[in-house]
């Protein structure tokens, strides 16, 4: 390997994203990766995106950036912009939207007249009656609001990676298959090359390993406080399209019970479901997919060690996950005791939710930690790093990400982003 190259670990989407704009700058450019390409978490994502982080600008500002950055793409991402629909009581979703003043203007509908269909841009709360005119399927939720929330929606994570890294190999970018081990003084590293070991010289090494982040740290720097949760999706075949084709991503923002009492009576003995048996907090969610629906509800998520490169998922996780969706559309009910689709990956984490982006030690870069939101933030982040590892000027919000918060006595996590992470 050049000495003058540089050396990402990690070919997932932001690693690759990371790659590609390093590239676009003439830098060469090899990434590491013990997998295949974009096979480890990228492929286990909920594949949405949304510019709607109610308290925490900061990413809004990030997924907005990435989404500048999007036009070469686009085709590949094949992007279906339906937004995000809340769901709850009118003044939970008031104070949503009040704290997304990033997310654009506040339209407010007693009537679904008023509504505007096509929009693009902004946020419609529809009140009680036009919730249900607008949204029929939803008509039930009679004492319910819906805020609908623009600039969001989902995309394809393998067509958005795919295309990354062709765009790479077309500026001379590599990946090769191998195994990053440590780093080896200033300037390389240990690497592990069908089986045989060496040691690589790097301009810059850019860190970019998913859920092999913790692991990594211990030897890099232990004092980043950091955690891994597994999270689950599963998909359900729909063939009684009790799924609107149509629907936005549909969040269901009240907390509840997913069990009756004669259910809860049954299952008491169970000691795995016993977190599972009272009441819940709000965050289930579900989205039309193929000839399906993709159902996600991961109320209490316990972090783990990371043992390979995906958790296993619970026999439980996917009936749990279409039960948090019955207060939306209660016929999918029908669909109890249907074997799913089940996977999953883990949402490696900071205390407040925000990423580590940014250097952590001298030509040492992180590109980590982005608990749930690593697929819409991949080309904001990816262009940012490039800046840094040039020594170009920073967007003001990129700051709030660098791993040297913590070395800031006066630095105190809020967890602002923690409150809205779908």
């Amino acid at each position: 390997m050049p000495r003058e190259s540089v050396l990402v670990v990690g070919a997932g989407i932001l690693g690759l994203s990371a790659a590609h704009f390093l590239a676009q700058k003439g830098l060469p450019v090899l990434v590491l990766e013990r997998e295949a390409p974009l096979s480890c978490t990228s492929d286990k994502s909920t594949e949405c995106y949304r510019v709607f982080w109610p308290g925490e600008e900061s990413l809004a500002a990030l997924v907005a950036h990435g989404l500048e950055h999007l036009g070469p793409f686009a085709e590949a991402a094949r992007m279906k912009p339906r937004g995000y629909l809340y769901l709850g009581r009118a003044e939970d979703l008031l104070a949503l939207a009040q704290a997304a003043p990033h997310a654009g203007p506040l339209r407010v509908h007693r009537k679904a007249a008023t509504y505007p269909e096509g929009a693009e841009e902004g946020m419609d709360l529809l009140l009680p009656g036009a919730l249900g005119e607008v949204f029929p399927y939803l008509a039930h939720l009679k004492a319910r609001a819906g805020l609908h929330v623009r600039r969001a929606g989902w995309l394809s994570a393998q067509g958005l990676g795919m295309a990354l890294l062709e765009a790479l190999r077309a500026a001379g970018g590599r990946v090769v298959r191998g195994e990053f081990l440590g780093l080896e003084g200033k300037g390389s590293a240990w690497v592990r090359l069908e089986g045989k070991e060496e040691v690589w010289s790097f301009l810059a090494l850019v860190l970019a390993p998913g859920p092999g982040l913790l692991p990594l740290l211990r030897g890099l720097d232990p004092g980043l406080p950091v955690a891994a949760e597994p999270h689950f999706k599963a998909w359900f075949p729909d063939p009684l399209r009790l799924f609107p084709r149509e629907a936005p991503l549909l969040i269901w923002n009240e907390p509840g019970e997913i069990f009756s009492p004669e259910e809860r009576a049954l299952l008491a003995e169970a000691e795995d479901l016993a977190p599972l048996l009272g009441p819940l907090p709000p965050g289930a969610h579900g989205r039309p997919e193929g000839e399906g629906f993709l159902a996600l509800y991961n109320p209490w998520p316990r972090a783990e060690e990371p043992r390979a490169c995906g958790p296993t998922p619970p026999s439980w996780a996917g009936e749990v996950a279409l039960r948090g969706l019955f207060p939306i559309l209660p016929g999918l009910r029908a669909y109890l005791g249907v074997r799913p689709r089940v996977d999953g990956g883990y949402y490696v984490r900071t205390p407040e939710n925000l990423p580590l982006l940014g250097p952590v030690a001298e030509g040492v870069y992180l590109l980590a930690a982005f608990s749930g939101y690593g697929v819409m933030a991949a080309l904001g982040a990816g262009e940012v790093l490039a800046r840094m590892v040039l020594g170009e000027a920073l967007p003001p919000w990129a700051y709030s990400f660098l791993p040297a918060r913590y070395r800031d006595p006066g630095y105190r996590p809020q967890g602002a982003a923690a409150r809205a992470q779908l």
